[in-house]
């Protein structure tokens, strides 16, 4: 039996209402890593994430590396464009 607050639960009873883009065609999801902006009782906004089994770190951290290379560049792109 997990540990108080390790339970796990269905991505779609964890993000009720929340929609992404499929996946392609063919693919199948094996592992996510989620970022999630949440609103609290009071009212305050914070960020969190989720994950699905235990990541490996050193993939996860290439992963977000990448995509925040991708980001910098589409910002910059974006920049130039005006």
């Amino acid at each position: 039996m997990p540990a108080p607050g390790e339970e796990r639960v269905p991505i779609a009873d964890a993000l009720s209402g929340l929609e992404v883009h499929p996946l392609e065609k063919g693919e199948t999801a094996i592992e996510a890593f989620v970022l999630i902006k949440t609103l609290d009782r009071d009212g305050n906004v914070s960020w969190g994430y989720r994950t699905t089994n235990r990541l490996n770190r050193e993939e996860l951290l290439g992963a977000l590396v990448v995509q925040v290379a991708v980001l910098k560049k589409e910002l910059r792109d974006e920049w130039d464009d005006d």
